[in-house]
């Protein structure tokens, strides 16, 4: 082995076989949760690519209580992130239900704020004459927008 910087059991290693720096990693399967170790810089777990195959343990081993207590931890955030993923979809879809409401709330104060000027104007007569001036309103805007695609075209 070569320079010393990591330490295991009494020896100290700074490169692997490869004449590389070693590499920090953290064990997290049920057996050694958390536990670090000294490994090849082109050791993958995604592949199991291990490189030299070097390997030294960088911590002491843990004791069950200690093993027990982590692995509880880790189930615990694995449960608590899938809860927190569920509560996200669910929030979501009451702020889209929320949405949904507001725009329906919109609409009814719409129509009832039309219903009380159409009986206001029924009873005061003059409902024709603002209903003309509203059609005639219209019938400008709708001249001004094609004299103006005209224009542009």
């Amino acid at each position: 082995m070569s320079r010393e910087s990591g330490s295991s059991s009494g020896r100290t290693y700074s490169k692997c076989n490869c004449k590389v720096p070693l590499a920090l990693r953290k064990s997290w399967t049920s057996e050694n949760p958390g536990r670090r170790f000294f490994t090849c810089k082109f050791y993958n777990p995604g592949t199991n690519f291990r490189g030299c195959e070097f390997f030294k343990w960088y911590d002491q081993n843990q004791c069950g209580w200690q093993r027990d207590v982590i692995n509880e931890l880790v189930l615990e955030k694995k449960l608590l992130s899938k809860e927190l993923e569920i509560v996200k979809v669910e929030n979501s879809h009451l702020e889209e239900q929320n949405n949904r409401l507001k725009e329906e709330i919109e609409l009814l104060r719409m129509r009832t704020t039309f219903d009380d000027n159409e009986s206001d104007e029924r009873v005061t007569d003059s409902y024709p004459k603002k209903a003309l001036s509203t059609a005639l309103y219209v019938v400008v805007v709708v001249l001004c927008i094609m004299a103006l695609v005209k224009v542009l075209i």
